[in-house]
């Protein structure tokens, strides 16, 4: 009640812009990774990326309690929208897609040449991050 009744600023604007500095760590750091695998800024080794997947965890966590509390507030509307079920199932699909994508970039030949199946999974992770914070905005106006 809190969150979806009060006037506080410390309230449902706080815990939405904490959401927004989660989705920028944690879709940010996936972008970062992603657009290094699929070639730009060659230059930047590949292992020098791996700091990252901290950065996207933290943010990854962020989300994760911000987003509950979000969900919490309004979950008789949220609960029966489709769109945030596209929205979870996306953030799923990415969790999947960041694994083989890290055990490439922590593993020894990071900073060779990058195989064509990675790349194809780094630019499948860039659209799936990318469809995650559509759907995460278009759940404000479809619910």
């Amino acid at each position: 009640m809190w969150i979806a009744g009060s006037e506080s600023l410390l309230s449902f604007p706080l815990v939405l812009f904490l959401h927004a500095v989660g989705m920028g760590l944690s879709a940010g750091a996936a972008y970062v990774v992603g657009m290094r695998l699929v070639g730009v800024g060659r230059p930047l080794p590949v292992s020098s990326l791996r700091v990252f997947f901290k950065i996207f965890w933290g943010g990854f966590f962020l989300n994760l309690v911000t987003g509950s509390i979000l969900f919490a507030a309004h979950a008789t509307s949220t609960g029966y929208v489709p769109m945030y079920y596209a929205k979870l199932t996306l953030i799923a699909s990415g969790m999947v897609l960041s694994v083989p994508i890290r055990k490439f970039v922590d593993g020894q030949g990071s900073d060779g040449v990058i195989p064509g199946r990675v790349k194809g999974l780094a630019a499948l992770s860039l659209i799936v991050w990318t469809a995650v914070i559509t759907t995460g905005r278009l759940i404000a106006y479809v619910s």
